[in-house]
């Protein structure tokens, strides 16, 4: 298990965004081959960017991305560097672009924080942003750079296990040049959206972003929803189909493999995993379940799907989004003057570009681990059968660079090591890490955070509660409550039923879809929930502190998205 200490000078560590990004305990493998890379990715962007200034860091050991506790954090002391130093922006804006939820410490100026060439720097970047007309060019190298990657990878069932070592291992500079580009995407698409969440406040209507930001339309991250919406209608409308998922999604791959009335199925749903398997439940890390690997994840989103008595599409229910947005850029026009108003009417013609380029870098990203999960996986099986452990993903917990090469030669020797951090990890992924982490004395034993987990769970909400979260996507909906912790394991989710989640990543995405509305424990204006609900035209409120211990399965909700709240109705 590999732990970071808390940088001094950075000290507020949050769980807050990347709890999308790491959903789970972090492994060596991941840790080791593409978390420190990425941080120097990261580090990279805001250097080209104007953001980092050579004096910011006194090692290239990671202070950006964390590990503590098991989990991943993200520095906010540094992330609010860029509303620090951005012109126009404040370290507030950042917590409400990326961590809405948490009331996080507040922001102590110290000196070094401010630094005029690096707003100089800022400015001239955040101008080149705001007149974007098409995908930037990151976006473009970052699809080069994932397609070289693919195209090395070496052949799994002839190439020696040093070949597919020396590929695993040259795996950092890949995933520093895509996070690079990605943390690009990502600044500039919060600059943009908080340019439009300053002209709704002016306005004195803050929630007029989400119309404001409005659909950007073919953001990866939505499409595969309505990918997995087609292939539901398929089976649909193949009853003999329909009813090998009747008998459970289990096996039902096998069982629909020589079934002659599925070749339709078969085929698109080949093409989704083609385009789409590098998708899944907490899919950064390198050992993680996907759509390829485990397609039982996508069966079951597909289950869910197929019983919906209505068009799940979401072209309608997003067939206003640009009169809205129209609408509500005319109420904040008036109170923005000078150059305010013209960098706020350059960043509604950015925004949707830049939402666009920020979810294909992310999604370019993860499909530049597949290859690599690809070569790690086959180097475990070829372990397994010299009499390594069967359970593939917990070779993970080697040491990549010093301990893996020797388990793939002797995998016996290093059993009882595998037994004995797979223990640890699971101690810690049946615990709840604290939000924030602010000095080094609050980064919790496995003991502390066990002690703290026996505490009692609040009760549920009652008939007239109101739970006040952020807004999310506009809409009303009112429905039935269906708590789902995994998305792997849907609980019985039934068509417009209200989604009640702890957080989500794409592998939720295709839940939303038949879900009439989205509740999350946490979240923000950045954060993946609210991007797919937008996309989708659902109603969503994030940031509801306990949502899935208050609302229980079952109970009546009505979700405002745009005031922000969950009304207990019985």
């Amino acid at each position: 298990m590999v732990e970071g200490a808390v940088d001094p000078r950075w000290p507020i560590n949050t769980r807050g965004n990347i709890g999308e990004v790491f959903p789970e305990v972090l492994t060596p493998l991941s840790y080791e081959l593409a978390v420190k890379a990425a941080e120097a990715g990261w580090r990279e962007a805001y250097r080209m960017m104007g953001v980092l200034d050579r004096r910011d860091f006194a090692s290239d050991a990671p202070v950006i991305i964390g590990l503590y506790g098991g989990y991943g954090y993200l520095n906010l002391s540094y992330l609010r560097i860029l509303g620090v130093r951005a012109p126009g922006s404040s370290a507030q804006a950042i917590d409400v672009s990326f961590f809405g939820e948490g009331n996080p410490p507040p922001y102590e100026p110290h000196k070094g924080d401010k630094r005029p060439l690096s707003t100089l720097k800022i400015l001239r970047t955040v101008m080149k942003a705001l007149a974007q007309k098409d995908l930037p060019p990151a976006v473009a190298d970052s699809r080069a750079a994932v397609a070289e990657w693919e195209a090395r990878q070496p052949d799994l069932a002839t190439a020696a296990d040093e070949v597919l070592l020396s590929y695993l291992f040259s795996y950092p500079p890949v995933i520093q040049r895509v996070f690079r580009n990605h943390m690009i995407t990502s600044g500039l698409s919060s600059i943009v959206a908080g340019i439009l969440a300053d002209g709704a406040t002016a306005a004195g209507e803050p929630g007029l972003v989400l119309q404001l930001l409005g659909a950007a339309d073919e953001v990866v991250s939505a499409q595969y929803s309505q990918d997995l919406w087609k292939i539901a209608q398929i089976v649909q409308g193949t009853p003999s189909v329909g009813a090998e998922f009747e008998r459970g999604v289990a096996g039902v791959g096998e069982r629909l493999a020589g079934h002659p009335d599925a070749a339709e199925f078969r085929a698109a749903f080949a093409g989704f995993i083609a385009t789409h398997g590098h998708r899944g439940p907490n899919d950064w890390e390198l050992s993680a379940r996907t759509w390829e690997n485990t397609p039982e994840l996508a069966y079951s989103a597909i289950d869910r799907m197929r019983l919906s008595t209505r068009d799940l599409s979401p072209t309608e229910r997003v067939a206003g989004s640009d009169a809205a947005r129209a609408a509500a850029a005319a109420k904040v026009l008036p109170h923005v003057n000078g150059l305010d108003k013209l960098n706020f009417k350059k960043a509604l013609g950015a925004a949707p570009w830049w939402a666009r380029a920020r979810e294909a870098t992310r999604d370019l990203a993860i499909r530049a681990h597949n290859p690599t999960r690809r070569v790690f996986f086959e180097l475990a099986r070829r372990a397994a059968e010299r009499g390594g452990t069967e359970q593939l993903r917990d070779v993970a917990m080697l040491q990549p660079l010093s301990e893996l090469p020797r388990y793939v030669q002797s995998p016996g020797k290093y059993r009882a090591v595998i037994d004995e951090r797979v223990g640890l990890r699971d101690r810690f992924a049946a615990v709840e890490p604290p939000f924030f982490i602010t000095n080094q004395t609050e980064v919790p034993s496995i003991e502390d955070l066990e002690a703290r987990q026996m505490q009692a769970a609040p009760a549920a909400a009652v008939s007239g509660t109101v739970l006040h979260g952020s807004p999310g996507s506009p809409g009303v909906a009112r429905g039935r409550a269906r708590v789902v912790l995994d998305p792997s394991d849907p609980a019985g989710l039934e068509p417009d039923e209200i989604l009640v989640a702890p957080l989500t990543d794409p592998a939720w995405t295709p839940l939303f879809l038949p879900a009439a509305a989205v509740v999350v424990n946490v979240g923000a204006l950045m954060s993946h929930a609210i991007i797919v609900s937008r996309e989708l035209g659902i109603p969503c409120v994030v940031a509801v502190a306990g949502a899935t211990d208050l609302i229980a399965t079952g109970t009546m909700v009505e979700v405002d998205g745009l005031a922000g709240t969950v009304t207990v109705l019985s």
